[in-house]
């Protein structure tokens, strides 16, 4: 049986390699870590994780264009090791996606800011009691939640946004990334990101787009959907 002293393996994926860099380094230095890889896409985070042993990975939430979110990353590395410790980082508010995963994944997820401080001692706290299983939300975090509660349309990115506003002009994935000049895939990507800020907690049958073109009109058009 692993020591609760052991280091815990650390797999880290960012797509800055800048940042990447930088926080690999720092946390190289605590002794209660052992960094086992640094990448840069999910492609590469899961053939490390099919051939080496991760006890926690350390996700940016967003991972480039047209790749795996961290979320939905984080979800891949626990199928394939179901007691993997999944922190996920952004500069982002994002709403309680933990309460949304499915009840066999819901430990052992934690979500810190990207504009947090950084040192050491800090990360290597918030790795190692989520690789045993703990949640941990970082208080910045949870301060902007507060915030932005009012009004899930501020949660949304720009791009979420324009998206959105597309979509509640009717317009399909397809005729939005033309218009856009994206990728049909990242529309809907972006598309599923929106439904989970406008809509957190969808009641069984819920049709997610309507609810969310639905919630996206009360923020923006109060007066018209009688908010």
């Amino acid at each position: 049986m692993e020591s609760q002293d052991a280091p815990r393996s650390v797999l880290y994926v960012e797509d800055d390699p800048t940042l990447r860099g930088i926080l690999a380094e720092i946390l190289s230095t605590s002794p209660a870590l052992d960094v086992v890889a640094a990448v840069a896409t999910p492609g590469e985070a899961l053939e490390v994780a099919r051939t080496s042993s991760i006890d926690v990975a350390l996700l940016d939430l967003a991972l480039g264009e047209g790749e795996l979110t961290g979320i939905e990353l984080g979800i891949r590395l626990r199928e394939l090791r179901a007691d993997m410790g999944i922190v996920i980082m952004s500069q982002h508010v994002v709403p309680d996606f933990i309460s949304h995963l499915p009840d066999r994944y819901r430990g052992g997820w934690s979500f810190i800011a990207k504009t947090a401080d950084l040192r050491a001692r800090k990360l290597a706290e918030i790795l190692v009691a989520t690789a045993n299983g703990l949640n941990i939300v970082d208080p910045e975090i949870l301060a902007a939640r507060k915030q932005t509660s009012g009004d899930p349309v501020e949660a949304l990115s720009a791009r979420q946004r324009e998206i959105m506003s597309l979509a509640a002009a009717g317009r399909d994935a397809n005729a939005i990334a033309a218009e856009l000049h994206l990728a049909p895939g990242s529309v809907r990507q972006e598309l599923s990101k929106a439904y989970a800020v406008l809509v957190p907690e969808p009641t069984p049958g819920t049709d997610l787009r309507t609810s969310a073109v639905l919630a996206y009109l009360r923020a923006t058009h109060p007066r018209r959907t009688g908010a």
